[in-house]
């Protein structure tokens, strides 16, 4: 008997622009089901998630596809790994606060890594696009966190909140996130920087901070 084909991450991807883009909302969370079912939350996220917005961007930017279709591609997305925030976490586990810094508003990718920090037994309080630094230092002093990961798309919006996430990364570990994460800006902020995709990223974060083996079994056991 032969075993069934695996359907691949840009068969999957093809599914998505498929129904999404067409404005089938219904058909969109039917596949994401599907994969998500098939590969598994972290593997759905870094290889057929993750690159189809990628995708959707790139098409919406060159003209391919219009502002209609991509806001529904990027709603029912957004509405999908939302309901995934915090399934996982645990009330002992460590808590990171998550947050795009000023003026950046591509948050998915922080979202992915919310997703697996809780999959890992992280509790998380997620801020999301566009964060002011002072409600991010404010949300610090609050909740006092393990750890604090900020993301941008460009250097120049680390570098131009350093003195903030300078005071920040004083009571707390600071981690940057996205493209624009330079080494030389991780420098100028007193951070680190998570390399690789987000996924990656989340699970460099957990390893580094020494989250006790036991916790990492137990939140990742089917």
């Amino acid at each position: 008997m032969t075993t069934p084909r695996r359907t691949t991450p840009r068969e999957w991807m093809n599914r998505l622009e498929a129904t999404l883009e067409a404005f089938d909302e219904t058909g969109g969370h039917r596949v994401l089901s599907q994969v998500f079912d098939e590969l598994g939350v972290e593997d759905a996220l870094s290889h057929v998630v993750l690159p189809y917005l990628h995708e959707v961007g790139e098409r919406w930017s060159t003209g391919s596809i219009g502002v209609a279709q991509e806001h529904v591609a990027s709603n029912v997305l957004r509405s999908r790994l939302s309901v995934l925030m915090g399934a996982g976490e645990r009330p002992e586990g460590p808590l990171a606060v998550l947050a795009c810094m000023p003026g950046e508003h591509h948050e998915f990718g922080l979202m992915a890594t919310s997703i697996v920090l809780s999959r890992l037994g992280w509790r998380t309080c997620y801020l999301g696009a566009n964060t002011p630094t002072a409600e991010l230092a404010m949300t610090c002093r609050t909740l006092r966190p393990a750890a604090v990961v900020v993301a941008a798309h460009r250097a120049t919006a680390f570098a131009a909140n350093a003195p903030a996430l300078r005071r920040v990364a004083k009571s707390t570990t600071v981690h940057l996130a996205a493209p624009g994460a330079t080494a030389d800006v991780a420098e100028l902020c007193h951070a680190s920087r998570l390399d690789g995709d987000p996924v990656r990223g989340a699970r460099t974060l957990h390893e580094d901070l020494g989250v006790p083996r036991s916790l990492i079994d137990e939140s990742t056991a089917v």
